[in-house]
């Protein structure tokens, strides 16, 4: 009996324990933890809310061990079950649901329900089953792409990686923490401020490329990581995914006082950025210190990992004459004394894992995620990575650039096993562009077969617009056959040269990216005139925030590419020293920054104002402690003219009124007035395996406007303005001339 009324007591008192804990954290500016599911099938259930409210209760799981195939079937006539082996797969069998059944589309640049009906399938659909490991995320990408996600936005992408059957997710977020702890353990908390990055610059922190850059940070912000962390790290586990956490592979501050002998200094990265140093991994001490890593990483994130990245030397560190292959047992000796039968995902980029690493990893335990940026339709997915597992893993965005890209023709030749990879990896370091690519990614990683274009096209330009305009799967399909089926081996997109440093010469904007167009840019004006024409006959197009967004986008690079045909006229006139040439060249190229300004204003994608607003609410306390560090991030990179410059360029709305045409104004204005474009500074730089020239101009005007950019006061728009259908009017109006042929119409540009 008494145990009875302790029952009743509990029941009375948890609802009010629960409500002050939600009001207390209110109070304090907290966001309340949500409670966690109680079983694998509440948790697909919770997600089904979450992502579509309106299907809640008409979608059921069943989870047994016994079910071999996922498989989507009538419950009744007004409900479904998904039936799988894991939560999990009942999670990605709902993402097959709404993408291939219901029509929802979800995007990182526009959701859309206005096509979606809740279908009961008449007899049971089998979902294709997808590889066994699909990876999420380059660190670069957690900083370049989720230095401006919020929390919310961070839970809700981990939901989408899920829809999508993505096993495996790359979380940093908590590892200041974790570094904080670590260094503490081992009787050098002091260096903890100097040593620990800002979360903008955490990417190449914790590739052990670089130290302290963007701080010192908060204690405030610190902690708020850690807790962003542990709430992503949670989500994804809930929903049946790896968190993959940072495996010890030796870093230390490069000032660390202990150890000195067994210390292997890493020199300097690009930029002139002082490297972590590295600790041998088959030193004595490595093993205690590793404990001590791995100790912590539990505390922060409140599980043991069963998957680690980290990667031993990359991007040009120095061995030091260490045996490579006793330094990654060591490593993966580490790690398996932490988590037993644990993953170790090593990057494969800039030659790195050497053969004589690999020899020292187990077969068993180790996964190679082999970047790939050459993404021509005959390249091969097949790696030989001597008997190791490997993904395949895309790389088509650079720094978040915004230009149309993509890998068309090698995704949908590949076959679902990848040529025998074990899976495919999301590794783009900008991940917010380029929407029908990234979709055909997702259709990639769930789909065992070929994939035939037509169908692709007409089913994503329905579900992302809710319209069956013949007009639209058309200029879909000219992008698909031009500008996203490169031909040749390329770092990302065609850059647009009006967010280069100003040059009579620029071809590019940033140091390693190819200058080549290797498509005919009329393609893309004409594909713009196509959706320009189906808003003009369907109005309700206008509705969609998807069709909106391309159409700006494709507007974005027709004018982009317009300033590759006026630019050399420019250069013409100043060699003929013509000014009244110049003055009038120079005119129809500046007037390309307003009206791709005005143009990107029409969406909020574009907007730096609600790019910063997410960093400002990722901030704890002080906006600025996350907003200036981002400003210089998409600017200079560093705090000086280096080979950095421009790489993560963003052609948002903001930065092309107030950044970029400014740096061209001067510019312009100084060759008007009689100047020079200043000496060149040639520097040979060599990063992820490659060697370029970097060439940088002198022009002290220009270096005021970029050092002054992080904390400048600008107007930033926030909300959306303008008219798309006028300005992509405007836009479209010339025609483009095809590389090699002339351009008549340049003259003629107001």
């Amino acid at each position: 009996m008494k145990h009875v009324q302790l029952r009743s007591l509990i029941k009375a008192i948890c609802p009010l324990f629960i409500l002050c804990s939600f009001s207390l954290a209110q109070q304090s500016g907290e966001e309340p933890v949500p409670s966690q599911p109680s079983s694998g099938t509440d948790a697909a259930s919770a997600l089904v809310q979450r992502v579509t409210p309106e299907y809640s209760g008409k979608v059921s799981f069943t989870i047994s061990k016994k079910i071999k195939k996922t498989t989507i079937a009538a419950k009744d006539s007004e409900t479904i079950v998904i039936s799988a082996p894991s939560v999990f797969e009942c999670v990605r069998g709902y993402g097959y649901y709404l993408r291939h059944i219901a029509r929802v589309h979800l995007s990182w640049n526009g959701d859309n329900k206005s096509a979606a009906r809740f279908i009961v399938p008449k007899k049971p659909v089998v979902v294709p089953e997808a590889l066994p490991i699909n990876f999420a995320f380059n660190y670069c990408t957690l900083s370049y792409t989720g230095a401006h996600w919020s929390r919310a936005k961070w839970l809700k992408e981990i939901d989408r990686l899920a829809l999508n059957g993505f096993q495996y997710v790359l979380i940093t977020p908590g590892l200041e923490k974790v570094w904080q702890g670590f260094l503490k353990d081992l009787g050098c908390d002091d260096l903890s401020s100097s040593f620990i990055a800002n979360p903008c610059f955490s990417a190449w922190w914790n590739m052990g490329n670089l130290e302290g850059e963007g701080g010192p940070v908060s204690q405030q912000l610190i902690n708020k990581e850690a807790k962003l962390g542990k709430a992503m790290a949670s989500r994804a586990r809930e929903l049946g995914m790896t968190p993959v956490l940072q495996g010890y592979v030796g870093f230390v501050p490069h000032n660390f006082p202990r150890y000195t002998d067994d210390l292997l200094p890493q020199g300097q990265w690009v930029g002139g950025y002082v490297r972590p140093s590295v600790l041998r991994p088959d030193s004595k001490e490595f093993p205690a210190v590793a404990k001590a890593w791995y100790d912590n990483l539990e505390k922060v994130y409140g599980f043991r990992a069963q998957a680690f990245g980290g990667d031993l030397f990359h991007e040009g560190g120095r061995t030091g004459g260490a045996n490579l292959g006793a330094c990654a047992k060591a490593v993966q000796k580490a790690m398996q004394d932490f988590s037993p039968g644990s993953l170790w995902f090593l990057q494969e980029w800039g030659g790195n894992p050497k053969k004589e690493l690999l020899d020292g990893t187990d077969t068993d335990h180790t996964v190679i995620l082999a970047l790939e940026k050459n993404l021509v339709p005959n390249n091969s997915m097949r790696r030989d990575y001597h008997g190791r597992r490997y993904v395949w893993c895309e790389l088509a965005n650079f720094g978040g650039n915004q230009g149309l890209f993509g890998g068309f023709g090698i995704l949908e030749k590949a076959s679902g096993n990848a040529d025998g990879a074990s899976g495919f990896g999301l590794l783009s370091e900008g991940i917010e562009t380029n929407p029908m690519y990234y979709e055909l990614f997702f259709e990639r990683i769930n789909n065992r077969s070929v994939i035939k274009r037509d169908a692709f096209v007409k089913r994503y330009a329905l579900a992302r617009y809710g319209s069956k305009n013949p007009a639209l799967p058309q200029a879909l399909s000219l992008l698909a056959s031009s500008v996203y089926t490169p031909t040749g081996r390329r770092e990302g997109c065609p850059e647009s040269i009006l967010c280069a440093r100003p040059s009579l010469d620029a071809q590019k904007a940033s140091t390693w990216s190819d200058p080549s167009v290797f498509y005919d840019p009329e393609d893309v004006r004409k594909a713009g005139l196509l959706m320009l024409e189906a808003a003009k006959s369907e109005p309700d197009l206008l509705k969609s925030d998807g069709f909106r967004y391309d159409l700006a986008d494709v507007c974005r690079q027709v004018l982009a590419e317009r300033a590759r045909v006026i630019l050399p006229l420019c250069k013409k006139a100043v060699e003929k020293k013509n000014k009244k040439e110049l003055a009038k060249h120079s005119a129809q190229f500046l007037a390309l920054f307003p009206l791709t300004a005005d143009i990107l204003a029409t969406h909020e994608d574009f907007l730096l104002g609600n790019f910063l607003h997410g960093a400002a609410q990722r901030a704890a306390g002080d906006e600025k402690e996350m907003t200036q560090p981002l400003r210089r991030l998409i600017t200079t990179w560093t705090k000086n003219v280096t080979s950095l410059d421009d790489y993560a360029h963003r052609q948002l709305s903001e930065m092309m009124s107030d950044y970029y045409f400014l740096r061209w104004q001067v510019f312009f204005n100084h060759l008007i007035g009689g100047g020079q474009e200043g000496s060149a500074k040639e520097t040979v730089v060599t990063n992820n395996g490659e060697r370029v020239v970097s060439v940088i101009r002198d022009n002290k005007d220009i270096e005021t406007i970029e050092r002054d950019f992080p904390s400048a006061d600008i107007p930033l728009l926030t909300t959306p303005k303008g008219d798309i259908i006028q300005l992509a009017e405007k836009a479209l109006q010339f025609p483009i001339a095809a590389s090699g042929k002339k351009d008549t119409s340049a003259s003629d540009a107001e």
